[in-house]
């Protein structure tokens, strides 16, 4: 089975690491979900934070351009999380500002590259938050600040620290506090070595599975996780095998 201009990324690999039936959902069904509030109040909470690196506005300013970032997403709909993404976005920049008090402003965001494996039939991309000269941080919005990285994420980052030759940092923030991760060389070792065998073991699964029925045949059905909207798993539900 072949798909058209199909590129590997880290959330394609983690999907796939994690619950193959979910790449086969996002990949093979041909749905594409809905943007949810969780997912908004990340991307608004990123926004918030990247005005406040490269332009040093001041807090309210802050919380007033990232809040309507999100309520322009739903045209107009409030959700708990536009109540608290502007204290989010303040303390993802307080991380980085107060763990690394020198670092000035951000060189590059969200930048895009695709890179060219040997091992590997089709090409990876990668998409960072921030990015220094010498440093990649990745920021993460949370309405619950984790004690330990969470492992998709650290995958993520491994995956980014090889393939653009940097060292990676992983900062978590609610609305109430943050937490920042820096990534060891064997934590990045072992976990970029773990996303180049997701992608291998994918593209076998791709040479042997004729076409989509095919793909669904061999591997089971699994909604369970917070990745699978209930659309989507009723969705999934009516439509696998069928």
């Amino acid at each position: 089975m072949k798909i058209n201009d199909y590129r590997h990324s880290a959330s394609k690999g983690n999907d796939w690491y994690e619950n193959p039936s979910l790449w086969i959902f996002r990949n093979l069904l041909g749905k594409r979900s809905q943007t949810s509030p969780r997912m908004a109040m990340g991307n608004s909470a990123e926004f918030g934070c990247a005005l406040d690196l490269f332009f040093d506005r001041s807090d309210a300013d802050v919380v007033e351009h990232c809040t309507n970032h999100m309520v322009n997403q739903f045209d107009g709909e409030w959700f708990d999380e536009t109540d608290k993404v502007g204290g989010i976005a303040l303390n993802l920049s307080k991380a980085i500002k107060e763990e690394f008090p020198d670092i000035g402003k951000p060189h590059l965001f969200q930048r895009k590259r695709r890179h060219k494996l040997g091992s590997l039939e089709y090409p990876v991309t990668t998409m960072t938050d921030f990015e220094w000269e010498d440093l990649i941080i990745d920021t993460k919005a949370t309405l619950a600040v984790p004690s330990q990285p969470r492992e998709g994420h650290v995958r993520q980052q491994a995956l980014y620290s090889v393939l653009i030759g940097k060292p990676a940092v992983l900062v978590y923030a609610s609305h109430k506090k943050y937490k920042v991760f820096e990534l060891s060389d064997e934590i990045i070792r072992s976990n970029y070595e773990t996303m180049i065998n997701s992608f291998e073991s994918l593209e076998v699964f791709m040479a042997n599975a004729a076409n989509t029925k095919t793909a669904m045949q061999m591997i089971p059905l699994n909604t369970d996780g917070y990745k699978w909207s209930e659309e989507d798993r009723e969705y999934a539900k009516e439509n696998w095998n069928n």
